[in-house]
């Protein structure tokens, strides 16, 4: 499953890019201004291409955050890790699999519109909303754009979750002796709640603050 996220992830901010650049080459191309003979109006693919996107991107913000949740408490240094080689990799080496996934979902999505709108396909370039060299530079734009915004939404949200996971297992070292103390009178159960207490916290392992050690 882990060596498929990569590729979700390709995937999720491809088809968002292609639902974005979409509707825009086709709404320059119907104006005229990059070049006669481009009439096409039917934008019913952008909307579900969107969602299905989008949906994408969050559900692996959120298995992020849930893996960096799973790996506390007691294991910062996996935690910093893992968030510092996310704020590290650079999004320019996912471009080429991005555009090549975005190109494919915007032929996809040109050819469902066709196929329910006369029944058949255009063919040649048509599947492109406008001019060859308009559309692909609108297309790699976007593409781009999307992409370094998608890595950087992701290191944001990343570096949020292990700071607010770092800082209450910081929370929990600091009063997790007293609230073991507090609970073990009552049911007589000291050594096995202090235990459980040290086992969560491991207090002795003070890492610096998270954002310090990306910069």
């Amino acid at each position: 499953m882990r060596s498929a996220i990569p590729w979700i992830n390709r995937a999720a901010v491809a088809l968002v890019a292609a639902a974005l650049a979409d509707p825009l080459v086709e709404s320059i191309a119907n104006s005229g201004i990059v070049g006669r003979g481009y009439h096409d109006n039917d934008h019913a693919s952008v909307v579900p291409t969107l969602v299905a996107g989008t949906m994408l991107v969050l559900l692996l913000i959120t298995a992020r955050c849930v893996r960096l949740v799973n790996l506390a408490p007691g294991r910062r240094s996996r935690l910093l890790a893992v968030a510092r080689r996310i704020s590290e990799r650079s999004p320019i080496r996912d471009l080429p699999y991005v555009l090549s996934l975005q190109f494919a979902a915007l032929f996809a999505m040109e050819s469902s519109e066709q196929l329910m709108l006369v029944h058949r396909l255009s063919g040649g370039s048509a599947w492109l909303g406008g001019p060859v060299w308009f559309s692909v530079l609108t297309h790699v734009a976007i593409g781009v754009a999307c992409t370094v915004l998608a890595a950087r939404t992701m290191r944001a949200v990343v570096r949020g979750c292990a700071d607010l996971v770092i800082a209450l297992e910081f929370i929990l070292c600091a009063f997790g002796r007293e609230r073991a103390l507090l609970f073990a009178r009552r049911d007589n159960a000291a050594a096995h709640v202090y235990r459980r207490i040290l086992d969560a916290c491991r207090c002795g392992e003070r890492a610096p603050p998270l954002q310090t050690t990306l910069v």
